[in-house]
């Protein structure tokens, strides 16, 4: 772990929150909680899903006024701040979903309703141009941005530098990075760390979100830990580790992250030949078995969520055969999920979830056929299914009428997977099932993933999380660049071996690689 630069302003205290409670109808959202952040500091905040982080940060940002509690930033303190007050007092956000206009330049992005002007107050695209640049500069991203770039052409990464650039550019000494990680490939990962090592040295104090304890360890120098709404602690990172970070969290030890893989795979599930997905995807060939877990490993754009889209019917196959149950498989994604192929996708906030709509809505949008008969809808049979599955699948609160977007990132999957598990699948595609939720919530399903297979159901999973498809998976195929690049058994198992045929690269015959214990 890279050393810690907080000690330099141990006593340069910028933000403190003292005794904050927040209340929702019936549910204590934050219980007496203090918080404070130091110049040069990076400050992570960890918990699961719902134990109030968010609701934390929106107090800070004046989104959520405070029951009870104080709020100092610098030498003045309120009991509640408004958003455009807490923006001019140097608080701002880089959210995990950004804020950015993609058909904007990146320096209309960056000044955003603060436009430099010169005479006769238009708009000096010059002077915006070059504050921009010296903001990339200050990024290191002046040789890859131009400031006349439109965002939309940048990839993910670039575009996270002109949110931060944004923060920048109000001069906020606040900044609160809300699982900044979460939407990176793996390559676009060291240079957002050197950003934010950058901002601390510079003097920004960083609240750093993020469900991924190795960052925690890598990039903070304290960490605070919610739980329920309440503070568990807060701890110097060298003071700690990952399994008591882990207890604070979820109040259990979690050493059968993993269930066991104890089933036997048998029939054949689905079969794919000689796959060719529009120009992106080649010559793929794979099956998965009844009882199993398939993993699919490989860097972002390698191919793995373009092969689990054609599966169900979403992308278009130029070439090759997809049988599923020794037939054809379906065209469609209606076709697919009434037959028993359906896919939890890795974006679950556009892809699997009405958002606006309510958590029984979505639980029965998918089995609408089960709940009706001669076109009337039996809301009975509908109510009972539905408490049912909430019961099973623990999505807190369990009110089946609760907006899908006032859930937590975890009770949010636990609904895309409870609305598939009510169609009795045959088989179930998890694209990157765990991302952005807790471990307490990974755990849950994981376990949910294994239930499967102990039941016959076939499951294929794609994931950049490499102990996640190592803990999880019975075979792994490797992509890269569209291509399977290779397959590996149980016995084979390891993150190097794994990254060696993800990158095209030969590992070093004098060491082999180093197995990882699931």
């Amino acid at each position: 772990m890279e050393a810690s630069s907080a000690s330099n302003h141990s006593n340069n205290t910028i933000l403190e929150l003292s005794g904050i409670d927040k209340t929702f109808g019936g549910t204590h959202a934050l219980a007496d909680v203090s918080f404070d952040l130091r110049a040069g500091e990076i400050h992570a905040l960890v918990g699961e899903n719902g134990a109030g982080k968010s609701t934390l940060i929106k107090i800070i940002t004046g989104a959520y006024f405070p029951d009870i509690g104080v709020i100092k930033i610098g030498d003045d303190s309120y009991s509640s701040l408004r958003p455009e007050q807490a923006r001019n007092i140097g608080v701002s956000v880089v959210y995990q979903e950004f804020n950015i206009l993609p058909e904007l330049s990146v320096a209309e992005n960056i000044f955003m309703g603060d436009q430099p002007r010169g005479r006769l107050q238009l708009i000096d695209m010059g002077t915006r141009n070059k504050k921009a640049n010296e903001l990339l500069k200050r990024l290191g991203a002046e040789n890859t941005i131009n400031p006349n770039d439109l965002v939309k052409n940048l990839t993910v990464g670039e575009q996270q530098l002109v949110e931060i650039s944004k923060a920048l550019a109000t001069e906020s000494h606040i900044i609160i990075m809300d699982e900044p990680s979460a939407v990176l490939p793996s390559r676009e990962l060291e240079r957002l760390f050197s950003v934010i090592r950058k901002l601390r040295s510079e003097g920004h104090g960083i609240i750093y979100i993020s469900h991924r304890l190795n960052e925690v360890f890598e990039l903070a120098d304290r960490v605070t830990v919610l739980k329920d709404g309440q503070l568990m602690a807060t701890k110097d990172v060298v003071d700690t580790n990952h399994a008591e970070l882990v207890h604070l969290m979820v109040g259990r030890e979690l050493t059968d992250m993993y269930p066991p893989a104890d089933n036997q795979p048998e029939d054949t599930l689905l079969e794919v030949k000689d796959l060719d997905i529009d120009g992106t995807v080649f010559g793929v060939n794979l099956e998965v078995r009844t009882g199993e877990v398939l993993g699919l490993a490989g860097l972002g754009g390698s191919g793995r969520t373009t092969v689990c889209r054609a599966l169900v019917g979403l992308a278009d196959v130029q070439a090759g055969e997809i049988t599923y149950l020794g037939k054809p498989a379906p065209k469609n994604a209606g076709a697919a999920s009434q037959a028993g192929l359906v896919l939890v996708p890795e974006d679950r906030k556009t892809h699997g979830l009405v958002l606006n709509q309510s958590m029984r809505f979505n639980l029965s949008l998918p089995n609408l056929l089960q709940f009706v008969r001669n076109g009337v809808l039996r809301a009975g049979i509908e109510k009972e299914a539905i408490e049912n599955m909430v019961e099973d699948i623990q999505v807190k609160p369990p009110n089946p009428e609760m907006l899908a977007e006032s859930l937590s990132g975890g009770n949010q999957q636990k609904v895309v997977v409870g609305k598939w598990l009510l169609t009795n699948p045959k088989l179930v595609i998890f694209d990157e099932p765990t991302r952005g939720i807790d471990v307490g919530a990974k755990a849950e399903i994981y376990q949910r993933i294994r239930d499967l297979t102990y039941s016959g159901v076939g499951v294929i999973m794609a994931s950049s999380e490499l102990p996640e498809l190592i803990g999880m998976s019975d075979r792994i195929m490797v992509f890269h660049e569209g291509r399977i690049a290779g397959e590996l058994d149980r016995s084979e198992f390891s993150e190097e071996a794994i990254m060696h045929l993800a990158t095209a690269t030969n590992g070093n015959e004098d060491q082999p690689a180093k197995k990882v214990e699931v």
